[in-house]
């Protein structure tokens, strides 16, 4: 992990911050090769055990038969699942069910009453690292704006978000690599965190500026974006949310593609409540439709883009939620320093918790259950 490539611990730091119960590398190494490694050491039969017990203990199962089997040969599957596995152990109950929940950033005005009115408003939350790698030569951010969680967005929202994220990723790239050579790797895309949160972010990877200079670009490159979708006519916008429309219902050419898929509805759904378990198996389709415009639609599309984008996105929004994760090469560990102890900005893993204590954290409601009060149409 710590000689991966910058943009991937930025991607990994990120993480940490968003989810509300994340274990930290440290954290398994230390379990392994920490101060009860003498006294207390983990070995082979305690993992055995201990996966004997997660077949054998309180269990549920969920099962997804396809490709060349009937009916009869899948109930026959189910049953000896259930022999095997079900009826010698007891079942899990739903309070036990394990939840993972998604941590809500903090707003400009929510930072100033976490760490005062010292903090940048611009990016009142900021996760710091100094690369493990001495010779590393590139710096990287991860650059997070949260636009809310299926409960608040709705299908037509995430419809509308994805279309954003598509458009954001050429815009991102023709600005910020291939007219500003901040570097190599450059790019904006959708990231969905553990607990249903959403949020469009911006990954730059450079050796030629420093995080916080790519931050400053990178905003920029948000306020340019802007005035891209703005000045984009209804036949270029319509063209592309045509195009995700076609991506979105490009159908499988392999069975473990489409088992894949299946498979991938049921477990959006395991950690949910019994009453909200069904899969929704039409889902993708569902926001195709949202997609799907012709000539007398485009313009109320148009309409709800910039909407989603001018309450999330833009640095005017009061609702504005951003979450950055630098990571410095060594040359600039002055700056990092620098920076170190500033209002907002956590620079190790030990800092985090404590600022979570402070933070709210999103529905776990997904969006085909829920109804939402935006009005995205």
């Amino acid at each position: 992990y710590r000689k991966d490539t910058p943009h991937d611990i930025a991607a990994y730091n990120l993480r940490l911050m968003l989810e509300e119960t994340v274990w930290y590398v440290d954290d398994y190494i230390n379990e392994m090769e920490g101060e009860y490694e003498q006294t207390d050491p983990m070995t082979m039969t305690e993992c055995a055990a201990s996966a004997q017990e997660c077949l054998s203990g309180r269990v549920r199962a969920e099962a997804n038969c396809a490709g060349n089997i009937d009916e009869a040969t899948a109930l026959h599957v189910a049953e000896v699942i259930d022999n095997r596995f079900l009826k010698p152990s007891r079942p899990l109950r739903e309070i036990e069910t394990p939840i993972f929940r998604a941590m809500k950033i903090p707003t400009a005005e929510e930072a100033v009453k976490i760490f005062g009115p010292q903090v940048d408003r611009n990016v009142p939350l900021v996760f710091q690292e100094l690369s493990f790698v001495e010779s590393e030569e590139n710096s990287a951010i991860e650059l997070h704006l949260q636009v809310g969680c299926d409960s608040t967005l709705g299908y037509r929202g995430v419809a509308i978000f994805d279309l954003i994220s598509h458009l954001a990723y050429t815009s991102a790239y023709n600005q910020l690599r291939t007219q500003e050579q901040l570097g190599y790797t450059v790019g904006a895309y959708a990231r969905k965190s553990t607990g249903n949160s959403w949020g469009l972010s911006v990954i730059v990877q450079s050796s030629v500026a420093s995080p916080t200079k790519l931050e400053e670009r990178s905003f920029e490159w948000l306020r340019l974006f802007r005035r891209e979708l703005e000045d984009m006519s209804e036949e270029t916008l319509a063209s592309e949310a045509n195009a995700v429309v076609a991506q979105l219902l490009e159908r499988e050419t392999k069975l473990s593609q489409e088992v894949g898929q299946t498979w991938g509805e049921i477990v959006l759904t395991l950690e949910l409540p019994r009453s909200l378990r069904t899969p929704a198996f039409d889902r993708v389709e569902r926001i195709a439709q949202e997609l799907a415009v012709n000539a007398d639609s485009v313009s109320t599309l148009k309409k709800d883009l910039l909407e989603m984008f001018d309450t999330y996105l833009s640095d005017q929004s009061p609702e504005r939620r951003v979450l950055s994760a630098r990571i410095y090469s060594r040359d600039l560990e002055a700056e990092f320093l620098e920076n170190k102890g500033k209002p907002g900005v956590i620079s190790s893993y030990d800092e985090i918790l404590p600022v979570k204590h402070y933070l709210s954290t999103w529905p776990l409601v997904p969006y085909w259950t829920a109804s939402t009060d935006t009005d995205w149409s």
